[in-house]
């Protein structure tokens, strides 16, 4: 369902006109009908949508996309239901009894759709069910998607339906990127770390630096999901859902290598003149689970310790930064951040080391997922870095505190000696 078109090196999404009455009143039509959807089967919802798209003369590819944004937006009961399987294998017996025992000729008008036969036939069927022959047509397959009820849908405007479909024609691009640059010329400390918070959230490394040509700017490179050799489905789906964030900032630039084709590669370049607007609210203090966890588990081993959020850069040499993923502050007053690799960061991981084995000692604890050091090159450059040896730990799913510990304590004795 993309929309785009190629100039020679460039890629360009072709977007809708959110301030189009054309595009407005099919938009908040489409709106009303999922709107009003709810108590009836999805089979009708999709009828009445897609009478709305037949009577507008836009793009068949145009109106599946409006639809398809708005179908996610829509919560089904897909729960499977044990009773409808029972009643099926009731009916079908009473069925298969019905046929053997009536013989042929009876099967003979079955088939030439005999009314009264037929009649007859359906309503022993339905009697022997408890039902009401019409009752029954209904019940029979009432967990097949068809017949599917709608519980809920999440509201939204035309035009923000409009504004949510370019953004969509972007992420859709993303997801076959080899690697995106973003330059913010002009974000405040509370802004950037709104942005920051979801590149975290999104489990991606940036690689942050400042661009002094373009008036101090920062600039956050990320691996596009090509690039990888793994979990690139995961991973492209995590950078798709970043790309809202960058919208939200009051200057920005973006830069991807967007790959449609296998063997040719196009540039996409967008700016805050765009004009998409970001269908994201403001980044609540969402704590996952594992982390709950993980805090739970040092205020029971470590209590000198307390574990937050990373709200503030740890600067490293070559005029590039870095953005921890949480803050630990002992009783002190001293404070170590934690840097976390995934799978799917390997080069962030190598470059960290690098830049890392270059300092003595820094603020900074290293955890790698252990999928990582699968790659045996990859674990030999983790397992000859010094500073990893003093200051890094493998995890599985989240960080321990059995395995921080010793990490802190090294870490405290490191100050003593420093001051």
């Amino acid at each position: 369902m993309l929309c785009f078109r190629t100039n020679r090196d460039k890629i360009l999404p072709k977007f809708n006109d959110p301030e189009s009455p054309k595009f407005q009143e099919i938009a908040s039509e489409l709106v009303d009908v999922f709107s009003a959807s709810v108590g009836d089967v999805r089979e009708n919802l999709e009828d009445r949508a897609k009478q709305i798209l037949e009577g507008f003369p836009i793009s068949v590819v145009v109106g599946r996309g409006l639809e398809k944004l708005l179908l996610d937006r829509t919560e089904f009961d897909t729960e499977a239901k044990t009773e409808l399987h029972e009643l099926r294998e009731k009916v079908f017996r009473k069925s298969s009894e019905l046929l053997c025992g009536n013989g042929q000729d009876y099967m003979y008008n079955l088939d030439k759709e005999d009314a009264g036969v037929l009649e007859t036939y359906r309503s022993a069927v339905a009697g022997s069910s408890g039902f009401e022959t019409g009752e029954l047509s209904r019940q029979l397959y009432g967990d097949l998607p068809p017949f599917q009820q709608v519980l809920q849908f999440r509201k939204l405007t035309g035009e923000g339906l409009l504004h949510r479909y370019n953004c969509a024609q972007v992420q859709g691009l993303l997801l076959r990127s080899e690697g995106i640059t973003v330059t913010l010329p002009d974000s405040g400390a509370a802004k950037l770390r709104q942005l920051l918070k979801y590149l975290r959230f999104n489990k991606l490394l940036a690689k942050i630096s400042f661009d002094h040509k373009k008036q101090k700017s920062l600039v956050l490179k990320i691996d596009g999901p090509l690039s990888l050799f793994l979990n690139t489905q995961k991973y492209g789906f995590n950078l798709a859902n970043f790309f809202p964030a960058i919208l939200q900032q009051p200057e920005w630039e973006l830069e991807a290598e967007i790959r449609i084709r296998k063997n040719r590669s196009h540039i996409l370049h967008l700016d805050q003149s765009c004009g998409i607007r970001s269908h994201y609210r403001q980044f609540l203090a969402y704590v996952p689970e594992e982390i709950q966890l993980l805090s739970q588990q040092l205020e029971k081993k470590l209590p000198d310790w307390k574990l937050s959020s990373s709200a503030d850069f740890v600067p490293l040499p070559g005029e590039s930064l870095c953005f921890p993923d949480f803050l630990l502050t002992h009783s002190s007053g001293k404070k170590v951040s934690l840097e976390l690799f995934h799978s799917w960061h390997s080069a962030p991981l190598l470059n960290r080391l690098a830049q890392l084995d270059a300092q003595k000692w820094m603020p900074l604890l290293i955890g790698v997922n252990r999928s990582l050091i699968k790659n045996e090159e990859l674990a030999d450059q983790v397992y000859a870095s010094p500073y990893f040896s003093r200051f890094g730990f493998l995890f599985r799913e989240t960080p321990t505190a059995t395995k921080l510990l010793p990490l802190l304590k090294a870490w405290l004795r490191n100050c003593e000696k420093t001051n």
